[in-house]
């Protein structure tokens, strides 16, 4: 098992890397750029766009240091990032089911479940260094940036920590997947689609009163980082809807793997 992880690590090796940069850039660049905002020009601008626009920021006041601090790990760019990662690694089994390295690798004595759950540690592993490098961009901007001293490092930690726990859901969704299709297009595919479709939804439940009902249904309802920096706490409830689908997919995926027949 060690060696499917170690593989699985050594392959995304670069991948995991660029990312984990890329991240902590993004962030950082996000950070800094609030020393030349004008809080009150950016709550009057806010203030008049419409609804549909203000959703896309959730509850948070971007106004304020840490609305806009939470809000830079909202944005598309830190969500795709993240989401990346996760679904990429976690559809590898996939991938190797399609190449037949899957067979090669099962040609020793190692069970199925234990070779899908070194990929599924491995994915959790690349997530948790991708995420890292997030913190360590937005902290480089709280403590270069005096207005943001009301971002603590403590409460930054945590707001990360939720962001790991959703993507480790969408890495589960990603398992499952792979546990049951032969291609890695597919695993990726049937991913992203989850991940969009419950994007989407939280979006139409915070704009449209009819699908408001639907918001619990999204992933995306139990993350809220600017809520978290603002006040340093993280709902129960929110951390056990996200650590309960990891949980239940990836439990899930190791199961079926039990059954299932990688031969062609």
């Amino acid at each position: 098992m060690r060696t499917v992880y170690g593989l699985a690590l050594e392959r995304a090796r670069v991948r995991i890397l660029l990312l984990a940069v890329g991240f902590g850039l993004f962030e950082l660049v996000v950070g800094l750029s609030y020393a030349s905002v004008d809080q009150n020009a950016i709550r009057q601008l806010v203030d008049t766009l419409p609804p549909a626009l203000r959703a896309l920021a959730g509850s948070a006041d971007i106004a304020s240091p840490t609305g806009y601090a939470g809000s830079g790990y909202l944005h598309p760019v830190a969500l795709a990032i993240q989401g990346a990662i996760a679904i990429s690694m976690a559809a590898a089994p996939a991938r190797e089911a399609e190449d037949g390295t899957a067979e090669l690798v099962l040609s020793r004595p190692i069970p199925p479940p234990l070779w899908l759950g070194a990929h599924a540690l491995a994915m959790a592993t690349g997530l948790a260094v991708v995420v890292a490098g997030g913190y360590a961009g937005g902290l480089a901007a709280a403590l270069s940036v005096d207005d943001l001293s009301a971002v603590r490092p403590g409460r930054l930690a945590g707001a990360l920590a939720m962001g790991f726990l959703l993507f480790l859901a969408v890495g589960g969704v990603a398992l499952l997947v792979a546990s049951l299709v032969r291609t890695g297009g597919r695993a990726i595919g049937w991913a992203a689609g989850f991940l969009l479709i419950s994007y989407a939804l939280d979006y139409l439940a915070q704009v449209w009163s009819i699908a408001e009902p639907l918001g619990p249904l999204s992933i995306f309802n139990y993350l809220d980082p600017p809520a978290i920096l603002g006040s340093g706490s993280v709902g129960a409830g929110d951390i056990a809807a996200l650590a309960g689908v990891a949980l239940a997919t990836a439990t899930t995926a190791l199961l079926l793997m039990r059954h299932r027949d990688l031969t062609p």
